[in-house]
This record gives structure tokens, sequence and C-alpha cells, in this order.
């Protein structure tokens, strides 16, 4: 006769490892039986579908006839430089990124966090 590998896991088993954590009804009605965490997905310049951060920004740019700069900042020796860029709407100073080893990494990251701020005052 065929032996069962002792890894195989029986349909119970995967059932009950499945159930959700909670211990009362109420909550397990309540709740989903996992948490999906809530981020925003990273940008991946190889799809063609997808617009980056600044081709969005540049839309909304051209929507409300916005004058806009990014002023690039690079620190230290030639072959581990950092990067990190403002965007200035007008003369007006209005979001810096954090500082990347990537020039793109960051004019996207400042892009990212313009809209951001432009969402959080209703320009959509």
């Amino acid at each position: 006769m065929h032996e069962r590998k002792k890894n195989h896991i029986e349909p119970e088993e995967t059932q009950e490892r499945l159930a959700p954590l909670t211990t009362s009804k109420s909550e397990q009605s309540n709740k989903p039986p996992y948490e999906v965490p809530v981020a925003l997905a990273p940008f991946q310049p190889h799809d063609p579908q997808l617009l980056s951060y600044r081709q969005l920004l540049r839309q909304m740019l051209l929507k409300y006839q916005w004058q806009s700069t990014f002023s690039i900042d690079c620190s230290g020796p030639p072959r581990t430089q950092l990067w990190k860029v403002s965007f200035y709407l007008g003369s007006a100073r209005i979001v810096e990124s954090e500082w990347f080893s990537n020039k793109d990494a960051a004019k996207e990251n400042a892009a990212m966090r313009a809209l951001e701020w432009l969402n959080a005052y209703g320009y959509h």
C-alpha cells in the first residue's frame, strides 16, 4: 500500500489553519478572517499602462495652469551620491523628497508628496 507523506495536510487541518484567530462569533462576523495591508503600490516603471507620479502631477499642473519647478540637490562623493528634490509652485517650496541614491526615485518621491499636498488642499 501507498503511504502518505508526513508533511501532507488534511483538508480539515487546512480549514483550522485558515480560521480567524478571534474568539467570539460577533467578532468573526464583523471582521474579515485576515487583515489586508493598506499601502500605495510602488511605481513600476516597466509597466507601460501605469502613469508615474511625475506624469500625474504634470497633468494636474496643466489642468490648473500653474507654473512649477523641481530643484535637485546632490550630496556625497561621486560614486555614492545622494539626491533630494524640492518641488516649487511659483516661488513657494511646497514639498521636498527624502534622500535617494537614484535621482529618478527622488523626483518620483517629490512628485508623490506634491500630489498628496495638493489633494489635502482639495485639488484633484
